[in-house]
């Protein structure tokens, strides 16, 4: 088939979305091994989350837009597989994010504990059990149950079929599921500085003023980073099964879908490394951006680590606070 101009507009905006969030996120999973301060859990979590969301966006970039601009049938036959790959990409995101949440809680509440409980194995099983977790109910909802996902002309998206478990999958499993986790990681964030701000009062007298700005910096960076995200997932999953519904023009349908769903996980590789010093200092064009938030961040790139490499709970010893941010 001929393609039409249509279609070569939507994958080149498709192109231009998923290829930046495709950059990003590479960088992100390739960089994150060259980083001594992030060789822990956190940066463990971050970069099995980056990779999956490079591998999305990357599908995006190299299937779908080839796919639609040059109108290729035997692309589009074969799309389920490409739809399902995609999900499975998406809802694994969306569990990493909840386990760094609670990698971040788990750092804050039980320091003493925090070496075994997240350590290099354990880590690596909870990443290893989120992705055989989730392969196998995609297979079971998408290959047993032959629900699909594939790709529709109508305005440029993937679509399931109507069959009533793909409209409980989409529902459910998709919409509430996720909408629930990301609702459940905000409030386990807030619930962390909640904890580091009370337990900073009652050490007050033992910081000058200016350690106490830093640290509310360092609080309020975090904060941004953790409710942007939220929001930017949140927004995603209530334009692609709320708001599409309400429009007819192809385009609006095209944006709040499809566009939506590749951006997401674009400007989430961008936040991650606009959030972190260790990611800007690598780019010489951003690394010397401060207004983002202070050099250093809250539970994630010092803080997570905790010094805890050294063993140092291992002999019962409570981090301290400048063990806690990387003071």
């Amino acid at each position: 088939m001929v393609a039409t101009a249509d279609n070569q507009l939507a994958a080149l905006i498709i192109l231009l979305v998923s290829s930046c969030g495709m950059m990003a996120n590479w960088f992100i999973t390739l960089f994150i091994r060259r980083l001594k301060s992030l060789q822990n859990p956190f940066g463990w979590l971050t970069g099995a989350q980056a990779f999956v969301e490079a591998v999305h966006n990357s599908l995006f970039c190299l299937y779908f837009v080839p796919m639609v601009f040059f109108d290729i049938s035997w692309m589009k036959s074969y799309s389920q597989y490409c739809g399902q790959t995609i999900l499975i990409c998406y809802d694994l995101t969306v569990f990493l994010h909840l386990l760094i949440s609670l990698n971040r809680m788990c750092a804050i509440f039980f320091p003493l504990r925090y070496n075994k409980i997240f350590s290099y194995d354990h880590t690596m099983i909870a990443i290893i059990f989120v992705f055989v977790l989730e392969i196998s109910s995609s297979i079971y909802f998408y290959d047993i149950q032959t629900c699909r996902l594939f790709y529709a002309d109508d305005f440029y998206h993937f679509v399931f079929t109507t069959e009533p478990i793909c409209l409980f999958i989409a529902w459910y499993t998709d919409f509430m599921r996720n909408v629930s986790i990301v609702i459940t990681i905000v409030i386990l964030d807030i619930v962390t500085v909640t904890k580091v701000h009370i337990s900073r009062k009652t050490m007050s007298e033992m910081i000058t003023s200016e350690t106490a700005k830093r640290r509310r910096d360092q609080e309020v960076n975090f904060l941004r980073q953790a409710c942007l995200q939220a929001i930017v997932f949140v927004l995603e999953l209530i334009t692609y099964f709320v708001l599409e519904s309400k429009f007819e023009n192809k385009w609006m349908k095209f944006f709040l879908t499809t566009v939506a769903w590749v951006g997401v996980h674009c400007i989430d590789g961008f936040i991650t490394i606009l959030f972190n010093r260790e990611f800007r200092m690598l780019i010489p064009c951003v690394k010397g951006i401060t207004t983002i938030g202070p050099t250093e961040t809250l539970f994630t790139t010092s803080s997570s680590r905790m010094h805890f490499n050294q063993k140092a709970d291992s002999r019962g010893h409570s981090p301290t606070t400048a063990e806690i941010y990387g003071a």
